[in-house]
């Protein structure tokens, strides 16, 4: 998320926001491990894992 943060000038809300909306989009999957959220490109991980 801090490079949502940082990339986009906003606060850590804000790009919390962004990233919930990606998920609800299907673009993105979130974990949750411990105390932090994980936002994954599960189809960009499946050509990488494919290629090698």
């Amino acid at each position: 998320m801090e490079f949502v943060v940082d990339d986009l000038k906003v606060s850590r809300i804000t790009a919390a926001k962004y990233l919930d909306q990606l998920v609800d989009l299907n673009f993105l999957d979130k974990a949750r491990i411990g105390r932090s959220n994980y936002y994954i490109n599960t189809a960009l991980m499946r050509l990488f894992l494919d290629r090698a």
